[in-house]
């Protein structure tokens, strides 16, 4: 039925409900598409400070432990991991300090397992450091590269966390 808004004519069923997972609902805006997106963990990257990191936190905060690991799970397929296949599982040990995810990537014909031990997130200053600790990769090339890409800082193996939003995030699944 169609309704008065703002001057303009608009149809009213643009203003329906769509749910996207248990935990959050997408409203549709007839001019500039949703008003409320689900959180990506790719925005974490991407977030600037402010009232919407805050809503952000807010929500993951809200979210039960088990949720917040596939959340993160489901964000590193929907970008990082795009490319290249999808991480099928995801789990992240407190009392251990281990991070265990399973594979699937492009060109290889099994799972690869990729682990994470004695993980450290260290608050030193203002900011706390996240250090990988050992990583261990299934496929030999695979696990090769990755240690020479940490020995080489392509990728760091000690990372401060600046943004409050990461922070969070970190200190609520490690």
């Amino acid at each position: 039925m169609p309704g008065l808004f703002g001057g303009r004519t608009v149809d009213s069923r643009a203003f329906k409900c769509v749910a996207v997972n248990p935990h959050f609902e997408t409203l549709p805006h007839p001019y500039a598409g949703p008003i409320f997106n689900p959180v990506r963990f790719s925005e974490f990257f991407n977030a600037g400070s402010g009232w919407g990191d805050a809503v952000k936190i807010v929500f993951f905060r809200m979210l039960p432990r088990g949720a917040q690991i596939e959340k993160v799970r489901s964000e590193f397929n929907t970008g990082l991991l795009k490319q290249y296949g999808t991480m099928t599982r995801l789990e992240i040990d407190k009392e251990s300090k281990a991070i265990h995810a399973d594979l699937n990537l492009k060109g290889e014909s099994g799972k690869i397992q990729v682990s994470l031990k004695n993980y450290r997130l260290i608050q030193e200053g203002g900011n706390p450091v996240f250090e990988l600790g050992a990583i261990e990769v299934s496929r030999e090339w695979l696990d090769a590269l990755l240690k020479n890409c940490v020995k080489t800082s392509v990728i760091p193996g000690r990372m401060e966390i600046k943004k409050q939003l990461h922070q969070i995030v970190l200190k609520s699944l490690l």
